[in-house]
């Protein structure tokens, strides 16, 4: 059996193996029209009330005071808010006209043409990452503030 000594060159070569020898990667998940999309809004639906239930169980028990709880709430609050920013987005790209992209500059390169507040829908609901980068920054402070309480770190 090899030790972690011996088996992180083996697991390093590994790593570089694969990604200087790829396959087709399937990284874009599509919906077949409807039943995918459907269940992937319900998805979005279900996790926006998780985050809600949340929010609302350490208001009610007054946890908010507590630095982690506090960092967890708004956490909490970003991944509702970027829920519903992605519910309307999908939405919107199912509305969209289907000239409003123009794919002619290449393949890494698109044009979308803004005509009606659709498209302008669409096109904030694909900044989705300026609200779930935060949230996961904070989630991590949140987690974090936990774990220095568990330990008996002081600090925030």
């Amino acid at each position: 059996m090899m030790r972690k000594a011996e088996m992180s060159p083996f697991l390093f070569l590994l790593a570089l193996g694969l990604m200087f020898w790829p396959r087709v990667a399937w990284a874009i998940q599509t919906h077949g029209d409807p039943e995918g999309l459907y269940a992937h809004q319900l998805g979005h639906f279900v996790f926006l009330i998780a985050m809600v239930y949340v929010c609302w169980q350490i208001w009610r028990q007054g946890f908010q005071a507590k630095p982690g709880f506090t960092r967890l709430f708004w956490a909490c609050l970003l991944f509702g808010a970027w829920n519903i920013l992605t519910f309307i987005g999908h939405i919107a790209e199912e509305r969209l006209d289907p000239g409003a992209i123009d794919r002619q500059a290449g393949y890494f390169w698109r044009t979308l043409h803004i005509t009606d507040l659709n498209g302008l829908l669409y096109y904030l609901a694909k900044l989705d990452h300026l609200i779930l980068v935060p949230a996961f920054v904070v989630l991590y402070l949140a987690l974090r503030a936990f774990r220095r309480q568990q330990l008996g770190v002081p600090g925030p």
